[in-house]
């Protein structure tokens, strides 16, 4: 095995692919911000969180199409990045859009190789409806859904970061049957419920084929109407104008450090050079 990169080099490396995909956006006049873990980086650390392993960026459902056309058609201009999604490589897990710099490999904890490198994540938000209760029937088909997909992708069973009693108890059954029926169901039961709701005449939105959060994952939609750029590591990207509504709606007070003991990134793997 050649050699393991760092957090600091891996994080370097993604940082090029996202400011890649953020030119891309800028040109192509796609909308796009940092989301999650690294939209807390931005505000907090003006770059990555120090232990966090990965970029997470959302994308309007009509730009998110529009960027995969793009990507479908130009990706030679980008001879080291690979797309991956369900759609483009048939072994891949998940129904999130992960571009990848090939000129490293990673090794997952608990997931077969399919051939990615060093990677950032672009989330497609639908239009969840109208009201919050539309909104919340929707997209905890997509939560319950994308559990049961996730379980169907792993190598064995692992408790991993559920800490509830009970569903550590139903957990194993769960698993059990989210095997047998394949990711290939779950992952058709999920793209049937992408783009079903206009994004641009929602109230509420929301990564519907990979709603992992529940309500916390559910968002208004004026909350990402406007943009500002903020310092990111050495480049600006595009963050929520209303950051600190999206923040606290998801995570509380996101500018207090987590105790030390979870100072840590939330993927299982190992990235080295090829």
């Amino acid at each position: 095995m050649s050699r393991e990169l760092t957090i600091k080099e891996t994080q370097s490396v993604s940082l090029e692919i996202l400011k890649t995909v953020a030119d891309i956006c800028e040109e192509q006049k796609l909308r796009y911000t940092l989301i999650y873990g690294t939209l807390i980086g931005a505000i907090r650390h003006k770059g990555y969180i120090p232990w966090d392993d990965d970029v997470d960026i959302m994308m309007p459902r009509p730009d998110y199409d529009k960027l995969l056309v793009y990507l479908r058609e130009h990706i030679e201009d980008y001879p080291n990045l690979r797309v991956f999604n369900h759609d483009e490589c048939k072994e891949y897990p998940y129904m999130i859009t992960r571009i990848s710099d090939q000129r490293y490999v990673i090794k997952m904890e608990n997931e077969k190789p399919f051939g990615m490198g060093v990677f950032i994540d672009i989330y497609p938000y639908d239009g969840l409806g109208i009201t919050k209760d539309e909104a919340l029937a929707y997209g905890m088909k997509g939560d319950r859904l994308s559990s049961l997909c996730y379980q169907a992708t792993r190598d064995h069973f692992a408790i991993e970061t559920t800490t509830s009693r009970l569903r550590k108890i139903i957990k194993y059954p769960v698993y059990l049957f989210a095997k047998m029926c394949g990711k290939n169901y779950f992952q058709n039961k999920l793209q049937s419920l992408a783009g079903l709701k206009d994004y641009n005449t929602s109230e509420y939105i929301g990564c519907v084929v990979w709603l992992s959060g529940g309500e916390k994952d559910i968002f208004l939609r004026k909350w990402f109407d406007e943009t500002i750029m903020v310092p990111f590591e050495k480049y600006e990207f595009r963050v929520p104008k209303y950051y600190d509504e999206v923040l606290r709606h998801g995570y509380g007070d996101y500018m207090k450090l987590p105790p030390e003991e979870n100072r840590i990134g939330h993927h299982f793997f190992k990235v080295y050079e090829k």
